[in-house]
């Protein structure tokens, strides 16, 4: 029995698709078809569950099987043969105690061609509707740490012009990276730069703040990052900034701290943050992704390792009464979060040690190790 390739799970059809045609050109001569190469062209930013079936049901057209051999972990794992053979591949590879699958779209007939997204019917915007920034970081709304094709480094934009820009010489270094940065409702400005040697840099990058977006950034030195208690992760941090009220919340991976009073004080204070939430171990891998999103509403959301956490307390406008007068925070299902946020159960919450702060809590999503148990209310 041949052996399959095996991929990463986020892997991206242009790089599947070119690795099979090495091994298996020779075998199999219909996969230089031109179909496949409209195939990667439509679907090459589309994750592999999206774009197995298409490419299966592509191959079926050519003659071809396109097995996955599934097994504990998360790696994909596929193998092409004549379709004559699929079965008995199928048969051989359950043998050995593993799931096989062959790709196919739903519903498609034996031997069709696979059906492609379709493109827009349209250009989506003009000539004139754009420009042309490879780089861009959100700063606040209107405000940009952006780089022009003509620019040397990346520099504060003022975007509210649009698409007149006005650009703030020497705001942000160029031998130091943005990470991450947000400002408050009373126009405060926090961000995170990352030390002059990249990963290598002690500390990693540190917090800074001014006033206003427009002001320059003074000499303090900041506050080193990561916090202390976020170090036993041993992985390159990734950072999400947000005020809630006055205070200031930074996501680092699963971890997320708060540093209380944050938009008030006049000068950084190397003070530790304080812990209010960690992340489940998960037992499937989960985007690190993280986010600080305030809502029109006024509430001050938090996403983290695939948990969407509402924060209620003093900086987070909205409570809701507990023991103790803490603040709690509410979960909600990241997967719902696209289109409106639906509570995904019954709400922990977690007591501040003082009652004083907001506090996120656990509840239902993926990797929860305990039941929920609903807040009381006083």
């Amino acid at each position: 029995m041949q052996q399959p390739v095996s991929f990463d799970w986020k892997i991206l059809l242009p790089d599947v698709l070119d690795t099979l045609r090495q091994i298996y050109s020779t075998r199999h001569p219909a996969l230089a078809s031109a179909r496949l190469d409209l195939l990667r062209s439509v679907m090459r930013d589309d994750r592999a569950d999206d774009f197995l079936p298409a490419l299966g049901q592509e191959l079926e057209a050519l003659g071809l099987a396109l097995i996955e051999q599934r097994e504990e972990d998360d790696a994909i794992r596929l193998l092409i043969v004549p379709q004559a053979q699929a079965d008995g591949l199928k048969t051989q590879i359950q043998a050995q105690g593993w799931e096989a699958v062959a790709h196919r779209q739903e519903g498609a007939a034996a031997g069709a061609q696979a059906a492609l997204p379709k493109p827009a019917s349209g250009p989506l915007c003009g000539p004139g509707d754009y420009l042309d920034m490879p780089y861009a970081v959100a700063v606040a709304p209107g405000w940009a740490c952006a780089v022009m094709t003509d620019w040397d480094a990346p520099t504060l934009t003022d975007l509210r012009a649009w698409p007149a820009l006005r650009a703030i010489a020497g705001k942000f270094s160029a031998r130091r990276g943005l990470l991450a940065s947000c400002v408050s409702p009373d126009g405060v400005h926090a961000w995170i730069e990352q030390g002059p040697d990249g990963l290598s840099s002690t500390p990693y990058a540190r917090l800074l703040h001014s006033d206003q977006v427009e002001l320059p950034p003074s000499n303090r030195p900041g506050v080193p990052l990561p916090p202390r208690a976020a170090q036993v992760q041993r992985r390159t941090p990734e950072f999400s900034l947000g005020f809630a009220g006055d205070d200031l919340l930074l996501v680092d991976r699963g971890m997320v701290f708060l540093y209380p009073g944050y938009a008030r004080q006049a000068e950084d204070v190397a003070a530790e943050p304080s812990l209010l939430y960690t992340a489940p171990p998960q037992r499937r891998p989960v985007s690190d992704r993280s986010a600080v999103i305030p809502t029109p509403g006024g509430r001050t959301c938090v996403l983290c390792r695939g948990q969407l956490l509402e924060c209620r307390g003093p900086g987070g406008r909205r409570r809701s009464p507990t023991r103790g007068g803490a603040s709690a925070c509410r979960r909600h299902d990241a997967a719902s979060a696209a289109g409106r946020l639906v509570v995904a159960g019954p709400l922990a919450c977690a007591a501040s040690q003082h009652g004083s702060g907001p506090a996120l809590a656990s509840g239902v999503g993926p990797g929860a190790s305990n039941p929920p148990r609903r807040a009381r209310s006083g």
